[in-house]
C-alpha cells in the first residue's frame, strides 16, 4: 500500500514539474491567429508583420513606437562579425505583452530574422500582426 501510494506522489509531482515547465518557456500569440507567412518567404517593403520579444523592461524602454530597428539574417552583428544587415523595419504599436506590429520599410526581410536596436532584439515571426 505504501508503495502505491508512493509512486502516485512521484507521478503527480512528475506530471506538475513537466507541466510547469512547459508553461514556462510557451508565449502564446495574442490572437491565436495561423501563421501567414512560410519560413524563408521574402517579405516586402510596406508589409506588415509581428515582431517577438521577450518582454523584459529593458526591451521595453529601449523600443518604442515609430523605432526603426535593423534586420539581420541569422546571427546579428555581435554574435556574427560577417553578418550584414538585409533590411529595416519600423514598430507601429505594442500587441499584448511579448509582441510589437511593423513594417518592413528597406530591403528583404523573412520570417525567423532579427530585428535589433541598441543591444536588445526582437524576432520576425511567421505572423501578420492584424489579430485577425
Amino acid at each position: 500500500m505504501k508503495r502505491a501510494s508512493r509512486l502516485l506522489t512521484l507521478l503527480m509531482i512528475v506530471s506538475l514539474v513537466v507541466t510547469a515547465t512547459g508553461f514556462a518557456v510557451t508565449y502564446p500569440f495574442p490572437a491565436r491567429e495561423p501563421a501567414r507567412f512560410a519560413n524563408g518567404q521574402v517579405l516586402q517593403v510596406g508589409t506588415k508583420i509581428c515582431l517577438f520579444h521577450s518582454g523584459a523592461e529593458e526591451v521595453r524602454s529601449a523600443i518604442g513606437v515609430n523605432d526603426v530597428l535593423t534586420v539581420y539574417h541569422g546571427s546579428p552583428y555581435d554574435l556574427c562579425l560577417d553578418a550584414k544587415p538585409v533590411g529595416k523595419v519600423k514598430v507601429l504599436s505594442p500587441l499584448g505583452a511579448y509582441y510589437f506590429t511593423g513594417e518592413v520599410i528597406e530591403g528583404e526581410v523573412r520570417p525567423g530574422d532579427m530585428a535589433m536596436k541598441s543591444g536588445v532584439a526582437c524576432f520576425v515571426t511567421p505572423f501578420t500582426g492584424t489579430g485577425r
